[in-house]
């Protein structure tokens, strides 16, 4: 059986991440929707996450354990928050890297590879080593 501590940690990452992302997209709404963003980021990052290593467990296929917290990710924030197209133009790119860029964070870093598994990412040390 795997360690759980990677998954927490990633969730915890992802979390950071997605809040500061959502809280940057909407910076100079006044007032801002605080509460809707810490719905939207537990919704997103824990469910979308939880989801996937449920139907990753389940063998389900990969675009159902991707897919689904892809759609909640660039759906449900725009539609939530109401985004304008300039608060759009922020997020969009900013969520479809968010995702990669965690990945290549902790596998080239810690040598974790488990969170986008469908893409390989050198460990540091394999490389230098």
């Amino acid at each position: 059986m795997q360690p759980y501590y990677p998954f927490l940690v990633y969730m915890t990452a992802a979390l950071l991440v997605c809040c500061g992302m959502l809280i940057f997209t909407v910076r100079k709404r006044s007032p801002r929707p605080t509460l809707k963003i810490g719905i939207l980021t537990l919704v997103i990052t824990c469910g979308g996450m939880l989801f996937a290593r449920i139907a990753y467990g389940l063998s389900l296929p990969w675009w159902i354990f991707y897919g689904i917290p892809v759609v909640l990710t660039f759906v449900l924030p725009p539609t939530i928050l109401r985004m304008s197209r300039r608060e759009l133009a922020t997020y969009l790119p900013a969520a479809a890297l968010m995702g990669p860029v965690i990945h290549v964070f902790f596998s080239f870093l810690f040598g974790w590879h488990e969170y986008m598994p469908l893409f390989y990412v050198p460990w540091w040390r394999e490389i230098i080593g």
